[in-house]
């Protein structure tokens, strides 16, 4: 199976009533469990990997591995840069493997977003990468959420496959129950057939997916929630079955690839409604 886009995703997706996972990853070891994960649940992902992330491991290192396993694959699976900020960061993206790219250009003016986002637009469809853009800002306060007046306009002005909307999720851990705003989201979907994006998807309850998904939101974005379970289930079964002096790196590794698959696996199944 080729390496795919988000145009070759999500639209089957919307039509079928499930959310494809944008599984954040922050090195190696997640796209493997990612992939594996997709191939036993024989079910597309996403794997994204943000632009400010780059200082850890180049962006050009993950959209190179990704992608070589991606196209061994006999999963459909996109490599998608997560909130590339920079024109440059998204040129490296393109040249180096990734399907599909974000622009977020939420913190300029509309008009502003709207121009920047119409050249990306161009410069990477012309080859095939698809483009997702945020209107509105993803985040606490309704001052910052997504104007359904404006999506109309937004979406067809810029040609994007994926728009990331702000109704109330937030990027990391909640520490308060998160209100998500379902009926600007209902407006928005009102507004447009251009499949929907949910950012800070982690930690919301099995209802409040379900909702989304039904109202038109075809990719949910995921880490969060799902690395904090994985790294407390390291430490704990590190410091349960090892002595002080005998913990080794590799021990780590290999738990890791062990959690992350599993707990992927559970929510690739909760988005596309398996055992629910």
């Amino acid at each position: 199976m080729p390496l795919v886009s988000l145009d070759e995703l999500l639209p089957k997706a919307s039509q079928n009533n499930y959310a494809v996972p944008g599984f954040n990853v922050v090195n190696l070891e997640m796209i493997i469990s990612a992939v594996k994960a997709a191939e036993k649940e024989q079910s597309p992902i996403i794997i994204e990997y943000t632009e400010n992330d780059d200082s850890r491991i180049p962006l050009e290192y993950i959209g190179q591995f990704a992608s070589c396993l991606a196209k061994a694959s006999d999963t459909p699976i996109c490599v998608h840069l997560d909130h590339g900020n920079t024109l440059k960061g998204i040129m490296r993206a393109i040249k180096n493997g990734y399907s599909s790219v974000m622009y977020d250009g939420a913190n300029l003016s509309y008009q502003e977003n709207v121009k920047n986002t119409q050249k990306i637009v161009e410069i990477a469809k012309s080859i095939g990468v698809s483009v997702e853009a945020e209107l509105g800002q993803i985040g606490p306060g309704e001052d910052n959420y997504t104007d359904p007046s404006l999506v109309k306009d937004f979406t067809k002005s810029t040609g994007i496959s994926a728009l990331a909307v702000a109704i109330g999720t937030e990027h990391g851990v909640y520490k308060n129950k998160p209100k998500v705003d379902l009926k600007r989201l209902k407006e928005i979907r009102e507004k447009t057939a251009t499949p929907l994006v949910m950012h800070g998807g982690s930690g919301l309850d099995t209802k409040t997916y379900g909702k989304a998904i039904d109202i038109g939101v075809s990719k949910i974005n995921y880490y969060s929630a799902m690395s904090n379970k994985v790294t407390e289930k390291i430490v704990n079964n590190l410091q349960s079955t090892r002595g002080q002096h005998e913990i080794y790196l590799q021990d780590s590794v290999d738990l890791e690839l062990e959690y992350f698959e599993e707990e992927m696996k559970k929510i690739i199944r909760l988005f596309r409604r398996k055992d629910n």
